[in-house]
């Protein structure tokens, strides 16, 4: 019997990686579980960033694919123990009995996946929005329109054979309560009118979208100089070291974020601080996909398809983007990098100034509103 997406009532979303990636599909399943409260949901999603749906309210089962642990095993000559924890995931997810996947990935290993799922229904995207002939291995492929869309805007066209109308849809995040207790307290010790988050660090693939940290230093002083703000640096895996030198030399309009252990915990910061800057990178988009104004800083990508969704608007975050004759391009290397230098630190202090003048962050709002003793008691739970 032909499964009918419509009727469907156990459905897996696939979407492994990367950060952003798997943040640009909280939309969709938002707009899906709206939908279909009674649905059974899963997620397949590999393990660095599992951590962002843990405990997630909309999700009924989040399923990890172990490439990463299957890496390490495989580099010391461990073939049968590398393959025997995908042998486990894939009979359990065909013992879930998913009816529809969704494949948001669609490259070759999101939807062998999808199709060693045992789901009989599998959407996915249509020639060119797939990659390595991943269509080949869909039931049902949607074409998305021809303009440029937002990464959110397209993946919500895969809602189409659900008969499902995505707008209005928005990223849902179950950040625990400790990790913005953490976090607020974090806030109140900066004692500052503003608290502006600077993240520089970008992928090790896309290390030219990088801005330079002497200029986030700068920006951080001229900040804190012109407008009374304090830039809490924050940092991932590998970054610490780069967040240390812009601290460093930008005295004391800049403070070292503390460590997050998880997505979730940074997220939480990002919703204590009035604005985020960075890079094209996934704790932008989170930090945009949560709400809180984010400045982005672009150069080898389009804006117009790879800006963050502001979870406020539904529509594109605040961009900087210098149009230089190469861009945008699709290179993962560059010897002549002129697009990230050409965005001055007077841009990004404009465009932050104007995002403070707004309406602010609602969760700094709610900070501000709240006193002195629940600060108190946020500052005592770190402890």
């Amino acid at each position: 019997m032909e499964i009918d997406p419509k009727a469907a009532s156990r459905i897996l979303i696939v979407r492994l990686s990367a950060l952003g990636d798997v943040v640009h599909a909280l939309p969709l399943l938002d707009a899906l579980r709206r939908a279909r409260p009674d649905a059974h949901i899963g997620w397949l999603v590999e393990e660095p960033c599992a951590s962002l749906l843990a405990d997630h309210s909309q999700i009924d089962r989040v399923w990890v694919a172990p490439r990463r642990h299957t890496e390490k095993l495989l580099r010391r000559g461990r073939v049968l123990a590398a393959a025997r924890p995908w042998l486990d995931l894939m009979r359990a997810l065909r013992a879930a009995r998913y009816e529809v996947s969704v494949d948001v990935q669609c490259n070759f290993r999101s939807s062998l996946l999808a199709r060693l799922s045992g789901a009989p229904r599998r959407i996915g995207f249509a020639p060119p929005f797939t990659k390595e002939q991943a269509h080949r291995l869909l039931t049902d492929r949607v074409a998305p329109p021809p303009r440029p869309q937002l990464k959110v805007e397209r993946n919500l066209e895969l809602l189409r054979p659900f008969g499902i109308d995505g707008r209005g849809a928005r990223a849902q995040l179950s950040i625990p309560a400790a990790a913005r207790s953490t976090a607020l307290a974090f806030r109140a010790a900066l004692g500052a009118a503003h608290a502006v988050a600077l993240h520089p660090g970008v992928s090790g693939f896309g290390a030219f979208k990088r801005w330079s940290p002497e200029r986030y230093a700068a920006l951080a002083r001229r900040l804190h100089a012109e407008l009374g703000a304090r830039c809490v640096v924050s940092w991932g895996p590998g970054e610490r070291d780069l967040a240390q030198s812009i601290v460093r030399a930008a005295g004391e309009a800049a403070v070292l974020a503390e460590e997050t252990r998880s997505i979730l915990e940074l997220a939480a910061l990002f919703e204590c601080c009035d604005a985020v800057v960075g890079c094209d990178t996934g704790p932008i988009h989170l930090a945009a996909a949560l709400g809180v104004p984010v400045i982005g800083l672009y150069g080898p990508k389009d804006p117009a398809i790879y800006a963050p969704w502001d979870g406020r608007t539904g529509a594109a975050a605040t961009t900087i983007w210098k149009h230089v004759p190469c861009s945008p391009c699709t290179l993962r290397r560059c010897n002549n990098v002129i697009c990230m230098p050409a965005i001055q630190v007077d841009d990004v202090l404009a465009a932050v100034r104007d995002t403070l003048s707004a309406a602010p962050n609602a969760a700094a709002l709610a900070f501000a509103a709240s006193d002195h003793d629940v600060a108190r008691v946020a500052a005592a739970e770190t402890r």
